[in-house]
């Protein structure tokens, strides 16, 4: 179809006509796809009675609900993908709006400065009253004076904008920054060495071929950028300061050794102290190694199991406990210990005497004490506002503030069963005995203990730990464990 005819088609289109024309009818361009049976036309392709929803709405026209459902031809965009077409003759007009919407929309586009209406909506003065204001600015800075503030009629010169006086004072700290320049580069920079080493000529020269150094903006640069090519000392001086930068650094070469050779020697003793720390453990009758496990990792968390073994492997404590709660079965995932399993155990409370007595008196090694001294603080605090000391509980029953000076009291005496017991952790130890450094963390990273989450068999993968750590110097505390164990069997 030809461009003509294509005219002629567009126009025979009545505009009151209720049932719309086929879309491909009215234009000489072939659609590059269809989507949904509608033409896909290119941009500037499409009939030209066809309108976008936003070409509608600025004439004032709504599409309507069939039109939205069934559009006549989409136009291809690259920012916005398929747009659909109507036919503005099917649309249905908008209500007129409200005066006071009108006035708002009005105020919108009203410059505050000149009162005019623009087409845009203005977040402050409109573009030619903004470009005024700079351009009276612009010509008010060129009447300003840069030195001393001055305004007159006409613009200063553009090379200085200065008056005839700031311009004089200018100029002269010029010619004194020069000559304080040149003489800094014509005469030895050595302490009280007066010789010259370059002509105020070839300094000068120099200089107008780099005049930016001795701009007044510039006088903030260092000095040492602003050394012509030759050197700045004379032959003895530049010997000297040669010689002396050499010790400076020999000085500098031989504390950094010195300091490394120190920081080593530290980090083997300390490396020495930890594996001999572990062999003196294993072989130690008083240490024993204790691990729980938990409802969690939350600060209210309850013990399930508590075990105790000895540093020669004896099992001394080896049981459930009731924590008096469910166990959350993503805890139980990791244990493995059930509400089954602990129904009918033994509460901490009834195990504590028990607990006490392998305990006191005792090393108590654990891998993360933090932890595992926490939640045995948890569970005495609960065992003595249960079991509250004899009188004072009575007293305090009838007081407002009796359960506050209950948990204070539980809180002192859980406090006061810990500290007189010895803990020793063994995670921190161990890990810097393996050496896996974390640039993140600043330390070394925690290492994992492979006792199969359950109490008994995490004691001893810590003695399995110690056992790693202290292997250079077993043999050194082998005569010290014979001892202990002809001791312990005369004992018993």
């Amino acid at each position: 179809m030809s461009t003509t005819t294509a005219a002629k088609a567009t126009a025979s289109v009545p505009p009151s006509r209720t049932e719309p024309a086929d879309a491909e009818e009215l234009t000489e361009h072939a659609p590059v796809a269809r989507r949904g049976g509608v033409p896909v036309y290119r941009w500037g392709q499409a009939p030209k009675h066809l309108r976008t929803k936003t070409q509608l709405a600025a004439d004032r026209l709504n599409v309507t609900e069939e039109q939205e459902k069934a559009p006549l031809a989409y136009i291809r965009t690259r920012e916005y993908g398929d747009v659909p077409l109507h036919d503005p003759a099917a649309a249905e007009k908008m209500r007129p709006l409200p005066s006071s919407t009108k006035a708002k929309m009005l105020a919108r586009r009203t410059c505050s400065e000149c009162g005019k209406v623009r087409k845009v909506i203005l977040r402050g003065p409109c573009s030619v009253c903004r470009e005024r204001v700079e351009r009276e600015r612009q010509h008010l800075l060129a009447r300003t004076c840069a030195g001393c503030s001055t305004v007159r009629e006409r613009p200063y010169p553009k090379e200085h904008r200065r008056c005839q006086g700031c311009r004089q004072d200018q100029l002269e700290k010029k010619r004194a920054r020069v000559e304080e320049w040149l003489v800094e580069v014509t005469v030895c920079a050595g302490d009280g060495c007066t010789k010259r080493r370059g002509s105020k000529k070839a300094a000068r020269t120099w200089l107008k071929e780099h005049p930016w150094l001795l701009r007044a903006e510039r006088t903030d640069l260092p000095s040492s950028m602003w050394w012509p090519s030759w050197s700045r000392r004379c032959s003895p001086c530049q010997t000297a300061y040669d010689v002396e930068q050499e010790r400076r650094r020999a000085e500098t070469q031989a504390r950094y050794e010195r300091e490394e050779k120190e920081r080593r020697e530290r980090r083997k003793a300390a490396a020495e102290e930890r594996e001999r720390w572990a062999a003196a453990a294993l072989v130690d009758p008083d240490v024993v190694v204790l691990d729980s496990e938990t409802t969690g990792l939350h600060s209210e968390a309850r013990i399930v199991e508590l075990a105790v073994v000895s540093s020669s492997g004896e099992v001394l404590l080896d049981t459930l406990l009731d924590p008096g709660e469910p166990i959350p079965a993503d805890s139980s995932e990791i244990h493995g210990i059930t509400d089954g399993m602990v129904a009918g155990a033994d509460s901490f409370s009834a195990l504590l005497v028990r607990l006490t007595s392998v305990l006191v008196g005792k090393r108590v090694l654990i891998y993360n004490a933090s932890y595992d001294v926490e939640r045995l603080r948890h569970e005495l605090t609960l065992h003595y506002l249960a079991h509250p000391a004899r009188g004072s509980g009575e007293e305090s029953a009838g007081e407002g503030d009796g359960q506050e000076l209950a948990l204070a009291e539980a809180r002192e005496q859980a406090a006061a069963w810990l500290d007189a017991m010895e803990f020793e952790d063994v995670m921190i130890p161990y890990s810097d005995w393996v050496g896996d450094w974390s640039e993140y963390h600043g330390n070394n990273r925690w290492q994992p203990l492979d006792g199969g989450h359950r109490a008994a068999g995490d004691c001893r993968a810590v003695l399995r730990c110690l056992a790693s750590m202290g292997r250079a110097y077993a043999d050194e505390y082998a005569p010290a464990a014979a001892v202990a164990g002809s001791t312990s069997e005369r004992a018993n």
